[in-house]
């Protein structure tokens, strides 16, 4: 807009009197106008006549300043462009924008904790959304107004820019259209104001001091190795092309390429695969998949599987449900290797919780049921025993859910509990110092033993040659 303060090449009308000249000066923008007035005499008369004679000529019609002008008259003086008339500016919208609600920089930096430390493994190297999270707002343009220039001329003001979300993948737009939503959960992708989601994060080297821990809903791929002390947590998938050494991976399977040694921790829903495990903690609700297993703390509530090249489990204590598949289990030694199978300890206090709890919630049902029948006895005599009725008979259907819920995750453990009597140990090779418990049942290696597999039957652990 341009600047009514600055004149341009000047617009004068004269008014031709004895005792003063007027003069009508007009803006650039033609927003404003000015007067000046030169007296030569003594005593000066002007009229208001004079002044709308003089503005006039110049056209000047619209947004005079009668109070200026009657300051004017009534006491004439010498006058040096003093604003006499000023236009309505027009006003042009301002452009809608884009406000992000991310870090766009993505500028990595350590955590800083409540105590005033900092905690270096944690730098934000990934810009990570859950689903539903608000990534970008979009702020409107503002209104334009129209104006009118002193001499009575309409002046349109342009209208701001609408400015819309650029889409990519995995996010979604609010009912209102004011909001950028993440679609899924993953890493924040911005490029060229395109916003995405991406649910595989890809490192193409080790995550370590350059990365921090990893915590990320999505799949993660690591090309490198996972350095000690540091951690993976994904909701999803993590597949690791190099080491783990004494780091701690969470995610839903693992995949690693080479193995996993000095400590490390491996947490997984489904399966773990690994082409060696040595002195490490892992806890699968899956199967468990790895060529040499040594000196190793398992939880498995499927199948440890050991069958490949070398198919070692040796030493360590293996606390699995449904079967261990080894070509060599425990060495010429005499390393003690400890074989859980079967029912474990977690199934049977499941068992007896959810036994005990299905008893305290008959028992209360029962209760509910009493004061139900005792309220309907006696709400013909008071009308306000209908609202502890109805009370009583949600809280009763509640319960009656929650009993069903209940006996029927008791049929579900009942059913695991007969299914896991088929469990079983089988190996190529069995030798001395490997100590096998099949459900309650107990079995020492005393001689080497080839070709063999181990279940209990009428209670008692048997042997069978492998098939």
């Amino acid at each position: 807009m341009e600047n009514n303060n600055i004149l341009n090449e000047k617009v004068v009308e004269t008014e031709k009197n004895n005792d003063f000249d007027i003069l009508i000066d007009i803006s650039s923008n033609y927003y404003e106008a000015f007067i000046t007035i030169e007296s030569f005499g003594e005593e000066v008369s002007i009229n208001r006549d004079d002044i709308m004679d003089a503005l006039k000529k110049k056209n000047v019609v619209f947004g005079l300043k009668n109070d200026v002008i009657d300051v004017i008259v009534n006491n004439p003086r010498d006058i040096y462009q003093l604003s006499v008339a000023e236009g309505e500016k027009h006003i042009n919208g301002e452009p809608g924008k884009i406000e992000y609600h991310f870090d766009m920089e993505n500028k990595k930096k350590p955590t800083m904790l409540s105590d005033g430390t900092v905690d270096h493994k944690h730098i934000n190297y990934i810009l990570k959304a859950s689903k539903g999270e608000i990534l970008a707002k979009k702020i409107l343009p503002t209104e334009k107004k129209d104006g009118t220039t002193v001499t009575g001329r309409a002046i349109k003001g342009k209208p701001g820019k609408l400015i819309d979300f650029k889409i990519g993948k995995n996010v979604t737009i609010s009912n209102d259209g004011m909001y950028l939503l993440a679609g899924e959960g993953g890493m924040i992708k911005f490029d060229d104001s395109k916003i995405s989601i991406i649910k595989v994060l890809e490192i193409n080297d080790d995550v370590g001091i350059s990365t921090g821990n990893i915590n990320f809903e999505g799949k993660v791929l690591v090309k490198g190795n996972v350095n000690t002390g540091y951690s993976i947590n994904s909701g999803d998938d993590v597949e690791i092309f190099g080491v783990v050494a004494g780091s701690e991976i969470t995610a839903r399977n693992i995949i690693i390429h080479k193995g996993v040694h000095n400590n490390a921790k491996l947490v997984v829903s489904g399966n773990i695969t690994a082409r060696f495990m040595e002195s490490c903690y892992a806890e699968a609700e899956g199967d468990i998949f790895c060529d040499s297993i040594i000196h190793c703390e398992i939880t498995c509530l499927g199948r440890v599987v050991a069958s490949e090249k070398k198919g070692l489990i040796l030493g360590g204590n293996l606390n699995v449900r449904r079967a261990v598949i080894a070509k060599t289990i425990g060495s010429q030694i005499g390393s003690t290797t400890r074989i859980y199978i079967g029912i474990d300890e977690s199934l049977l206090i499941e068992l007896k919780n959810t036994k005990s709890s299905i008893e305290d919630a008959k028992s209360d049902l029962k209760k509910i049921n009493q004061a139900i029948d005792l309220v309907q006895a006696k709400r013909s005599q008071d009308p306000k025993k209908e609202i502890f009725l109805s009370k009583y008979l949600k809280t009763r259907d509640q319960y009656i859910t929650k009993v069903k819920n209940m006996e029927r995750r008791m049929k579900e453990l009942y059913a695991l509990v007969d299914s896991l009597k088929s469990s079983s140990v089988s190996s190529d090779q069995i030798y001395p110092g490997t100590n096998i418990r099949i459900n309650n049942s107990h079995y020492i290696v005393k001689k080497a033993m080839t070709n063999v597999k181990l279940m209990k039957e009428d209670g008692e652990i048997v042997t069978s040659p492998l098939v």
